[in-house]
């Protein structure tokens, strides 16, 4: 089951990619599969217990692509640094989960990195989401 606050992350993920779609320019199609994947980046949520968590990319990816879901790498590569699979649909997905907090409100990259390292008590610097807003940056994303 997918907790509440994360329902929230979930849909506001979902709006900021259709809104990134529509502000380059993209037809309604890729709008509407941009929101969609947003919908769906995190459901591997579901399937994992907590202490299993840090696999959901993984998980999430898998089950979609057994459901032969177009975009299940985007997926299954979603916050991961140095990633093989590289797509715009990913970086898009990556920059907007990296712009909703935990609970669904928009946030700079540095405020959501010190919320990821609050909630999980780790050092900025140790945390992947620190090395991925490094490559976002890198490829020209704020």
């Amino acid at each position: 089951m997918i907790a509440e606050y994360r329902k929230k992350h979930i849909f506001a993920v979902a709006e900021l990619m259709y809104k990134y779609g529509k502000e380059r320019g993209f037809s309604l199609d890729k709008c509407n599969e941009l929101y969609t994947l947003g919908l769906v980046h995190d459901i591997g949520y579901a399937f994992l217990e907590e202490k299993d968590y840090e696999k959901h990319e993984i998980v999430g990816g898998e089950v979609l692509k057994k459901q032969g879901y177009k975009f299940w790498k985007e997926v299954y590569y979603h916050g991961v640094t140095n990633s093989p699979y590289q797509s715009e649909y990913l970086d898009l997905l990556n920059l907007a989960d990296m712009h909703i907090d935990y609970i669904g409100n928009y946030v700079s990259f540095d405020e959501r990195l010190q919320d990821i390292s609050k909630r999980y008590n780790k050092k900025i610097e140790e945390l992947k989401s620190f090395k991925l807003a490094k490559e976002l940056k890198q490829k020209g994303y704020n």
